[in-house]
């Protein structure tokens, strides 16, 4: 019995489609709009930069908002999720989040941010329309903030999510990567934030893409922590030669936040803004106003249950945030003329894209963090 191309398109599996493969399951479509980033983080590019795409080749924002349209009005996504590279560095980011927002079909859009620009981007951007912010934060201290990041600044940072509260934003989320020598000693301080203040702190285990690869074993004996001042984390551009001792698991970053303030009780996933893969918890003591999640690829992967699609600034989707089947977009947009067998295209190939997300993704990524977004 053939299948109604329509409904192939609309995400009824094929005889061969099965879980997270089929276009159904997809209820998020993460949206990098450029690779450029103020900051150079050690796990993520090198000081120098990586090379930035030429602007000619990133997609606009009138054809980022069309495979917005085709997601919504023809597979039902209603939820996306606009990253980088660095999204606020991208000029007209407030244009383009009024742009999205005009669509009914769109019922939530949200933000992953540095938060360097958030101070005067936070309030525009809630006039503008959009739902929720991420800010990714991995140290708390000002000096290792610097270092890590070796552009950002923390209190710069931290007054810009000050900023998006006062401005409205609910449901905000802290997002901080794991790297044992590197800020291992503070996952009990950012466990504290979710006492005091309505957030969600999010621990997400690092994860090895593109140059930024744990490519070498570190074992030497007694080098469990990294000295302050040496650059480079484990895997980060300017400092391959670390390798799997920079891994820390969330069972053991669970087990010290537990071991300082207290069981962590699990909390039903629907209570938690967004459709996101982080498992989440709350302390059980001192009256939390927040919560903690835990984000696991690399010791718990959640690709039997993933329900995401990405699409990079130069108009390539991807199935897989480490293994890239990837379908290609661009010209399809810049070359078919008629509305809607452009529409219909763009559908098409999200359909396809789908169908190439793998069993279980590997151990390494084939791409840039800056150019995926996360």
């Amino acid at each position: 019995m053939r299948l109604n191309v329509l409904d192939n398109l609309r995400g009824v599996p094929a005889p061969f489609e099965n879980g997270p493969r089929s276009i159904s399951a997809v209820r998020v479509l993460r949206i990098s709009i450029t690779d450029r980033c103020n900051f150079r983080c050690l796990y993520c590019m090198p000081e120098e930069g990586v090379r930035w795409l030429p602007k000619g080749e990133l997609l606009t924002y009138e054809e980022i908002a069309e495979v917005v349209a085709a997601a919504a009005d023809i597979h039902g996504i209603r939820r996306f999720k606009l990253t980088g590279g660095e999204p606020t560095v991208r000029n007209g980011l407030v244009e383009l989040v009024r742009m999205l927002r005009a669509n009914p079909a769109v019922q939530e859009l949200s933000l992953t941010t540095n938060g360097m620009l958030l101070n005067e981007l936070a309030r525009p951007l809630k006039q503008a329309g959009l739902d929720r912010i991420t800010v990714s934060i991995d140290s708390l201290r000002p000096n290792r903030f610097r270092r890590i990041t070796r552009t950002g600044d923390l209190d710069t940072v931290l007054g810009g999510l000050e900023e998006a509260e006062a401005a409205g934003f609910n449901g905000l989320k802290i997002n901080c990567v794991t790297m044992r020598g590197i800020n291992d000693d503070e996952y009990v301080e950012f466990a504290r934030l979710s006492l005091s203040r309505r957030v969600t702190v999010r621990f997400i285990e690092y994860m090895p893409l593109g140059d930024a690869a744990l490519l070498h074993a570190y074992s030497a004996a007694g080098a469990h922590r990294i000295a302050d001042d040496e650059i480079g984390p484990a895997g980060g551009c300017g400092a391959q030669d670390r390798g799997a001792d920079a891994f820390i698991s969330e069972s053991e970053v669970r087990q010290r936040i537990e071991d300082e303030l207290g069981p962590l009780e699990p909390l039903h996933r629907h209570l938690e803004p967004g459709v996101g893969p982080a498992s989440v918890w709350r302390l059980s003591r001192g009256r939390p106003r927040g919560r903690i999640g835990f984000i696991s690829a690399m010791s718990a992967p959640f690709c039997a249950t993933c329900n995401r699609l990405r699409l990079t600034p130069n108009g390539v989707l991807r199935s897989c945030l480490f293994d890239g089947g990837e379908v290609a977009i661009r010209d399809l947009l810049r070359r078919t003329a008629d509305p809607l067998r452009r529409r219909l295209a763009l559908a098409q190939a999200m359909t396809d894209c789908v169908r190439y997300k793998p069993q279980v993704h590997s151990g390494h990524g084939d791409e840039q963090m800056s150019r995926i977004g996360g």
